[in-house]
């Protein structure tokens, strides 16, 4: 891609608009969708906060009634009694009498009555045996609590009230692989605090999903009720997460014992954590609700901005393309007319269509082409017929038939006196001459030109002898071509002076024509001592370099070669002119390329 520099005007002004279009869509959309999603973020986070706390305090108040009723044997001197009696290691394996076992199932009765969500309440006594409201076929007679997983616990509590997590009872005969949540004690003697047995209370789920079943939270979220030790109470929902990662999720040690909201990441999906904490029960309820599923709305206000955006960006990219052609376009027709002036055209002009600063540069653009033309022209044709004038006074001075005359009558005295080489160089040079001022057209006939060229070569023979060879190499088929006048002259007089001349073996001089398409390639070679590169260099730079004076036009021997290429360049434009191409001790080679003009018509 092109630097920003080189980029055109329209291109330029289409970029401006779309930036100026799509950064405030952008941004306004960003902030949009930003802003949104963190208000949605922050109304369900205090939503859910209220739930979760609403929950731990309905839970709070449901283990601070079971607390209660771990106390009650305590203060139950019948009870106590009981326990009492049968807490003696002696009396393992002893079944209770009727009359206490009575006694104790009425009292435990009591205690559960209206409270369905107790599975049982039992009291263990030192000597093993279970004093239970389930039904004698239901739970084992005897249980050695201390070979209980969950009694470490109530054993450090010290008579102090204990949350058991979910685990399975191994009393139960009919348990059927449920787990509870138990509230348990040890029962001590008032007087001695001595142990009698330990008081457990066993709590359904159902006692969870009647709270929470109060409360509404996202469809695709959960619930975790945890302890400080991150043992599961209670699960509702899943929230897409898998087993392991609801394990991941709760075994997390970045929910600390305290009420916060906070982000987690839990194998690279985004979730909103918000947990309230109870001093009382040590419980932390936890609720997470995934971001992608809370974000839902966002979403579709996200899609539905962009949606907006790309209809209005392409309107606008539409209007941006239409009005940065229209302010364009007539910049870009005059740019396509100064080329032309550039290139030498100034007919040119350009359609005023505006009065703005663009229509002001348009009139002022063919106000300066015009004048521009008609400077050229003037100055064009003044130089023109001074040259026509300085050419007519000198050939005025001549008088041409004077000269032939003169040297017909050499030729003659020559012929007489038998001198042959007087003759043929008289008879050359008029030859020479009538070609050269007899006629004032521009354009001749290829074989006229090879015929001026011949006598030229035979004066120059005349004068060096043998050591002077020229090869004229041409298709009888080129002949009638045209081509511009006095071509082959100063190119063969340049090969003779400056390549051959001075050398005592002398050389050869070709003198060629071909046809090549529509373009006729005339060559002027010598074999003789040649150029270096920096020489061509400099030569091939001079030919195109504008003359400073005459001299530099017209030299001892003719026209020179910097003059023959400006006149071809004249006459048939920039791509046609004079090539030179050589080397050291090779010779040098003159190239002339110009368009073939077909015969009749001839340009006089």
């Amino acid at each position: 891609m092109p630097p920003f520099s080189h980029w055109g005007l329209r291109s330029k002004t289409l970029l401006i608009f779309m930036l100026l279009i799509a950064i405030p869509l952008s941004l306004q959309g960003i902030i949009t969708y930003y802003d949104f999603s963190m208000s949605v973020e922050r109304r369900t986070a205090d939503y859910s906060a209220q739930l979760v706390g609403q929950i731990n305090r309905n839970l709070d108040r449901t283990f601070m009634e079971m607390q209660r009723l771990s106390l009650m044997p305590t203060y139950d001197p019948g009870v106590l009694g009981i326990l009492r009696k049968y807490s003696g290691p002696a009396l393992a394996n002893q079944r209770p009498a009727v009359e206490d076992l009575e006694k104790m199932q009425l009292y435990i009765a009591g205690m559960t009555y209206n409270r369905p969500e107790i599975r049982g309440i039992q009291l263990f006594a030192g000597s093993g045996y279970t004093f239970s409201n389930v039904d004698a076929s239901a739970i084992r007679s005897f249980t050695d609590v201390k070979q209980e997983a969950w009694y470490e616990r109530v054993k450090q509590a010290d008579g102090a009230w204990v949350v058991i997590p979910k685990h399975r009872p191994s009393y139960y005969l009919d348990n059927g692989g449920q787990d509870y949540v138990s509230v348990a004690r040890l029962v001590r003697e008032p007087n001695t605090n001595e142990g009698l047995g330990v008081v457990k209370i066993d709590l359904k789920e159902d006692v969870f999903r009647q709270i929470v079943s109060n409360v509404k939270f996202e469809e695709k979220g959960g619930l975790l009720v945890v302890n400080n030790r991150s043992e599961l109470f209670f699960q509702q929902g899943s929230g897409g997460l898998t087993p392991e990662m609801m394990d991941e999720l709760r075994l997390t040690t970045e929910l600390p014992q305290a009420s916060n909201v906070r982000h987690m990441n839990i194998r690279g999906k985004t979730y909103l954590a918000i947990v309230d904490y109870s001093d009382y029960s040590d419980l932390k309820v936890i609720s997470f609700i995934p971001v992608e599923s809370l974000l839902k709305e966002t979403k579709d206000l996200r899609n539905f901005t962009f949606g907006i955006g790309f209809i209005c960006l392409i309107s606008a990219g539409a209007l941006a393309t239409f009005f940065s052609y229209r302010l364009s376009r007539p910049l870009a027709a005059l740019k396509n007319k100064m080329l032309r002036v550039e290139q030498g055209s100034f007919k040119q002009s350009v359609k005023v269509e505006s009065q703005d600063e663009i229509g002001q540069l348009s009139r002022s653009f063919n106000r300066m082409v015009e004048e521009i033309d008609r400077l050229v022209h003037e100055v064009f044709v003044i130089g023109l017929r001074e040259k026509e004038a300085e050419l007519a006074a000198l050939q005025s001075q001549i008088n041409p038939h004077f000269i032939y005359n003169t040297l017909e009558s050499i030729n003659m005295l020559a012929l007489k006196r038998q001198n042959d080489e007087v003759s043929d160089m008289v008879s050359a040079l008029g030859r020479l001459l009538r070609y050269t001022v007899g006629r004032n057209a521009r354009l001749v006939r290829l074989r006229e030109e090879l015929e001026s060229a011949a006598s030229y070569v035979k004066i120059q023979q005349l004068r060096y002898g043998e050591r002077l060879k020229v090869m004229i190499d041409v298709e009888e088929s080129l002949l009638g071509y045209e081509v511009p006048k006095l071509l082959f002259q100063p190119l063969v007089e340049n090969a003779i002076y400056h390549g051959i001349g001075d050398r005592e073996e002398g050389g050869t001089i070709w003198i060629e024509a071909v046809r090549f398409e529509d373009e006729l390639l005339l060559t002027v070679r010598d074999d003789g001592k040649g150029m270096a590169e920096d020489e061509l260099q400099q030569l091939r730079q001079s030919l195109t370099a504008p003359p400073l004076s005459a001299a530099e036009t017209t030299g001892e021997h003719g026209l020179a070669l910097k003059n023959i290429n400006q006149r071809l360049v004249l006459m048939y434009g920039e791509r046609y002119g004079l090539h030179v191409d050589g080397s050291p001790g090779e010779g040098t080679a003159f190239t002339i390329t110009i368009p073939i003009r077909e015969e009749g018509e001839r340009d006089d």
